[in-house]
């Protein structure tokens, strides 16, 4: 079976969308064991939530690393954690995003080389622990439930004839926790609303503020580490701690993700130097990973492409909804798809494309980044990983990235990371670990909700 231009889609849409609905309604699980409660957990802090790897500088680093290839799925399952059959959709979709029949969208093709094609390639730059995608605020979890995830974070890094090499690729590999969801609100079908997986969710969490408890106690390397503060790359990855707490955090992840239970990736890659492009895939049966048409886009193209040396800098040019009230309706899969006449919202393109005062720009950003106005669903890729590299490079008045240490933030404009590493192609040097607004407050309201409806409970 092919598994580029929709995996062989079919003909009609409307059977893709019910596969899709059947989908949706299966409950995803892996069977691992629940751990016993212990004491009261002390409330969790983001950098415990939101873990972020340094980035490698040589080939000894990668020890430090999780690879995808090592990591395992259930135990006496042949298949790794991230199998073959899911790679090679990954990679088939990164270069052929677009269905066929669909218009020429001027979006450039991601251009994976040759060793980045091989899954040993890759490695977790960052795990986010997300207890309700699309969000937390009680609007959305109305308007589409509430998914709890684990996120991974990965990028490729190869060290072969032209050196050792961390490349501006990343993908997000998501793993859910949910249950047989509830049936769609009107005009959103096929998309069900998901059902969260508590109990399941909460053994993650005990375990997530039993490592955090050790780090403290000094039982990885002899060295107490504290994880509160400014969000950044995580302490217990630095120093003597690194490599057994990386080791508990690989054990932690193959004790509680199963292959069965991703359900959709994203790629972000380049046709270098650049543009960088964009692209999302949900999971559906007999067809495995399909590329997704942008939710903020015209319902036919799955890729959004940014460029900063073309004329125009945003291709398609997002049609967002983040200033409406929340709405499961949307541009993705959905026939009919929310008519763009009926969006009203705002994306970064206004002023990358264009001369904007800075107050305007404020006003854009700070909807951006609030997760409570914005999510996946009505506000496009490129405005998500360009709120706050644009504005910093752009010396805006008055903006600000709280409960981020300033070595993560954003140097260049051409940083298009959220929570990963980016290596630079004008300044060279090692790759530097980036933390956006967004994912600080995406983390904020996750640390929140966590500590008051999950932990301890």
């Amino acid at each position: 079976m092919s598994t580029s231009n929709y995996v062989g889609q079919p003909k009609n849409l409307w059977i893709l969308f019910k596969v899709i609905a059947a989908a949706l309604t299966v409950a995803v699980g892996s069977g691992f064991a629940m751990v016993s409660a212990q004491t009261a957990s002390k409330p969790l802090s983001a950098n415990d939530v939101s873990i972020l790897f340094p980035p490698p500088k040589t080939a000894a680093d990668l020890t430090n690393l999780i690879a995808l290839s090592d990591l395992a799925g259930p135990t006496g399952s042949p298949h790794r954690l991230w199998s073959d059959e899911d790679f090679a959709h990954f990679v088939a979709n990164a270069e052929n995003p677009e269905r066929s029949g669909a218009p020429d969208s001027g979006v450039h093709r991601i251009r994976l080389p040759d060793d980045v094609k091989k899954i040993e390639a890759w490695f977790i730059a960052g795990i986010r622990i997300d207890p309700g995608a699309p969000g937390l605020s009680q609007e959305i979890v109305a308007q589409f439930g509430r998914q709890p995830q684990i996120r991974l974070i990965i990028q490729p890094v190869t060290n072969g004839p032209e050196g050792f090499k961390v490349h501006d690729t990343a993908g997000h590999l998501i793993f859910s926790f949910s249950l047989p969801p509830d049936p769609p609100l009107d005009g959103c079908a096929p998309f069900p609303r998901s059902k969260p997986d508590d109990d399941a969710f909460k053994a993650v969490i005990r375990d997530v503020a039993a490592l955090r408890d050790q780090l403290a106690a000094g039982k990885f390397g002899g060295t107490r580490v504290a994880t509160t503060g400014d969000m950044g790359v995580h302490p217990g990855l630095l120093g003597a701690s690194a490599k057994p707490f990386r080791d508990a955090l690989k054990a932690l992840l193959e004790k509680h993700l199963s292959p069965q239970r991703l359900n959709t990736m994203a790629v972000m890659g380049l046709d270098p130097p650049e543009p960088w492009i964009f692209v999302s895939m949900l999971k559906v049966p007999e067809l495995g990973f399909i590329p997704v048409p942008g939710p903020t886009l015209d319902g036919l193209h799955a890729a959004q492409m940014f460029s900063i040396i073309g004329g125009k800098h945003v291709v398609p040019q997002p049609s967002t909804n983040n200033q409406n009230p929340i709405t499961c309706r949307h541009a993705a899969l959905q026939n009919p798809a929310l008519p763009i006449a009926d969006r009203k919202g705002v994306s970064t393109s206004a002023f990358i494309d264009g001369n904007v005062a800075d107050k305007r720009v404020l006003e854009i950003v700070n909807i951006i980044a609030d997760p409570k106005q914005s999510h996946f669903f009505n506000t496009d890729c490129v405005s998500c990983h360009t709120e706050t590299a644009q504005p910093l490079t752009k010396n805006v008045k008055n903006f600000v990235v709280p409960g981020v240490a300033r070595t993560v933030l954003p140097k260049e404009n051409w940083n298009v990371r959220n929570f990963g590493w980016f290596p630079s192609f004008l300044q060279g040097g090692p790759a530097a670990a980036t933390i956006t607004r967004r994912a600080a407050a995406e983390t904020a309201d996750v640390v929140s909700f966590i500590n008051s409806q999950l932990l301890n409970k």
